[in-house]
């Protein structure tokens, strides 16, 4: 076989099986996803399937990458802003967003790594330690924490047990504050930490957050529903709900950075409600933390 039919022949076999993951993955997600959300035309649940098809085709190639890549992954004189991945993921997932807070005089931004399939708390050490690295490199006091799903209750542990001094504003993007409704296997120690209803959140969902919390999530995630598992308007941060956007595809975009750029860019202490298409005004009583 000559060597270039080898290599083509490599590189289909290096690219199937990510290929195939990712068609699986968005299949059965956006078949389970269905009775827990609204009814939405077929055409436009085929539209944002094939969205997250499109992402997760040009991200998951890059993860491996971005493993020792990203840990800047912008410039600036401002705040810091540490981005923080989510499940099975790393900082690649960030580059749009981080080139929309360039874009607008925002950052530097830092990537946080970590070891997604640990427990929560244990992450929630570490982001605690990158957080301190990042506050003696560029020697602010403070810094923003912009969080996708996982991430988010990452963060929100992190600012309960020591981070609160050390935050000036976070952002959540489809974060499961309430937990994850899927009961099939989920790999890792976190993974019944993610559970709604579990130990793990039944205590954390009673934590009042301050109003310097936004969280951004969508109608129709395809992996965290129904949308009032990422709200937290009742407990005292904010909520912005966007229509349609996957779970991936969130991160891309524009609506989505507009309100992560605006929500940083902002000063004055924010009011507690709702910012988004809907609130939040039903939920479990919060018991303050702060």
């Amino acid at each position: 076989m000559p060597t270039g039919d080898v290599i083509a022949f490599g590189m289909v076999l290096a690219v199937l099986p990510l290929a195939i993951g990712i068609l699986v993955y968005v299949a059965a997600s956006f078949a389970l996803m269905r009775r827990h959300v609204e009814r939405r035309p077929t055409r436009l649940h085929l539209r944002e399937a094939l969205r997250e098809v499109a992402w997760a085709a040009l991200t998951q190639p890059l993860l491996p990458l971005f493993y020792v890549l990203g840990r800047r992954l912008a410039r600036g004189s401002g705040t810091p802003i540490v981005v923080i991945h989510g499940y099975t993921q790393n900082r690649v997932d960030f580059l749009a967003i981080a080139r929309a807070l360039s874009r607008s005089g925002l950052g530097p931004v830092y990537g946080f790594n970590y070891p997604w399939f640990a427990r929560i708390h244990g992450n929630a050490r570490r982001l605690a330690r990158f957080v301190e690295e990042v506050r003696r490199e560029t020697g602010a006091d403070r810094v923003d924490l912009v969080a996708h799903s996982l991430g988010g209750l990452v963060a929100l542990d992190y600012m309960h047990e020591a981070g609160l001094d050390r935050v000036r504003r976070l952002v959540t993007i489809a974060s499961p504050h309430a937990g994850v409704a899927w009961r099939g296997p989920i790999v890792g120690a976190c993974g019944p930490e993610m559970r709604e209803g579990g130990d793990f959140l039944r205590e954390r969902v009673l934590r009042a957050v301050p109003p310097t919390c936004l969280s951004i999530y969508s109608s129709h995630d395809n992996v965290v529903h129904p949308p009032r598992t990422s709200r937290l308007a009742a407990r005292g941060g904010r909520d912005h709900e966007v229509p349609h956007l996957a779970h991936l595809s969130i991160l891309f975009h524009p609506e989505v950075a507009r309100a992560v750029v605006g929500f940083l860019s902002a000063t004055g202490p924010p009011r507690p409600r709702s910012s988004g298409s809907r609130s939040s005004s039903r939920g479990t009583s919060a018991r303050a933390c702060w």
